[in-house]
């Protein structure tokens, strides 16, 4: 039952409606957008398969880095009758829906009290400047991996295990950043060991079933995993535009000194388990949430060769904290901030000199260290009430 006087089902339906619509009106601002992401990759991947032939064989001609089951989704798409650039769009913007009803539903468990949690989560995340210029504009696809990542965190805050591990291994089959998500789901097994160690054997498996068009089209069923190696060593600069620390060390090569950030994230994060132990803080409602938002950030923040867009699942949890407790409200805006300039020149719309990175850095470098002082402080202060998201028993 909800506690709102306010409660009207009609009067959220008509918001989410109207929200609804508004979404999809800014996006189809941005139908006709050309980047250079779409024409010198997704719109070549598709020109490549569409011109092998008719059959699911033209996954052979593939020649991008992303994700097979990502090659197949281009090949659907190039079947429809419609212009590739609208069908690759709009398929994008339909997973925002399912984004904003997931962030809806992590609100709405989190905070069931309230009969506006579910709304104010959907609704807040169609219309975040972020989501919107990333999916109508852009044309990338980081709503799809973080819809299945946000997926894992509810089903988590479900006690779903099984389920935790099928989203997270349909996550991995579309982007390599769903390693945000394991230090925490490694955190929470070891300090709660609710679940066989073997349940992460789902994740792999669910992976190569998603590869399975690929396989029937003649690759190697360990193409699911292959894919991922050259990705690894993709970029020669420790910095690829996502403002973390590594801005200021920018012309390092990744060949001679990736590893290091490697190790230092991996130290980090550590460091910050050996607290958890000692304190003996065990994920649950009350802090899952923030817990997760930190131990992503700091892969983003540590890890090398981060892409701009990288900060996106981390922006999403930030937003939904600021859902949950206003206070902290300036975490996704300063996070947004720091990255939103750089969505703004990828779509053409302003430029992105050496000067705003150098201010994007260093603003980003704030907020982390922000976060990690007023985080780490109310978890291990004795202070755990002060974030706590407390789902009545």
């Amino acid at each position: 039952m909800h506690s709102s006087k306010y409660y009207n089902p009609i009067s959220i339906y008509i918001l989410l409606a109207v929200v609804s619509v508004v979404a999809v009106s800014i996006r189809y601002l941005g139908r006709d957008i050309i980047t250079v992401d779409f024409e010198n990759c997704l719109n070549l991947w598709h020109l490549e398969m569409q011109n092998a032939g008719p059959g699911i064989e033209a996954l052979l001609a593939y020649t991008g880095d992303y994700p097979m089951p990502y090659a197949f989704i281009i090949w659907l798409l190039g079947k429809l009758p419609v212009p590739f650039l609208y069908s690759w769009k709009l398929f994008n913007v339909a997973f925002d829906f399912a984004l904003a009803i997931m962030a809806g539903k992590v609100v709405r468990e989190l905070k069931p009290e309230s009969c506006w949690s579910f709304p104010l989560g959907f609704c807040i995340t169609l219309l975040l400047p972020n989501v919107i210029l990333n999916s109508g504009f852009w044309g990338q696809c980081d709503c799809v991996y973080t819809t299945f990542l946000l997926a894992a965190f509810y089903f988590w805050l479900r006690k779903k295990y099984p389920v935790v591990m099928i989203m997270l291994g349909i996550a991995f089959s579309f982007k390599l950043q769903s390693i945000f998500f394991m230090p925490f789901l490694l955190i929470a097994y070891w300090q709660k060991r609710k679940f066989s160690i073997l349940q992460f054997l789902l994740i792999p498996i669910t992976m190569l079933v998603t590869n399975i068009p690929a396989v029937i089209a003649g690759c190697s069923p360990m193409i699911t995993f292959t894919k991922y190696i050259g990705l690894t060593t993709e970029c020669p600069w420790l910095y690829y535009y996502y403002p973390n620390i590594w801005f200021f060390y920018q012309i390092r090569p990744y060949y001679r000194f990736g590893t290091c950030p490697i190790l230092l994230t991996v130290v980090v994060l550590m460091i910050f388990v050996i607290l958890l132990v000692k304190n003996k803080i065990i994920p649950d409602h009350n802090n899952a949430l923030p817990i997760l938002l930190w131990t992503a950030y700091t892969c983003a923040f540590f890890l090398p060769a981060m892409h701009e867009r990288y900060g996106y699942f981390m922006e999403l949890l930030a937003v939904i904290m600021a859902i949950i407790h206003i206070r902290s409200l300036w975490i996704p805006v300063i996070m947004i901030l720091c990255t939103f300039p750089k969505y703004l020149f990828a779509v053409g719309i302003g430029d992105n000199p050496l000067s705003i990175q150098m201010a994007e850095a260093m603003g980003n470098t704030f907020l982390y260290i922000a976060c990690t002082c007023v985080l780490w402080y109310q978890l291990f202060s004795g202070n755990e009430k002060r974030i706590s998201f407390r789902k009545p028993e």
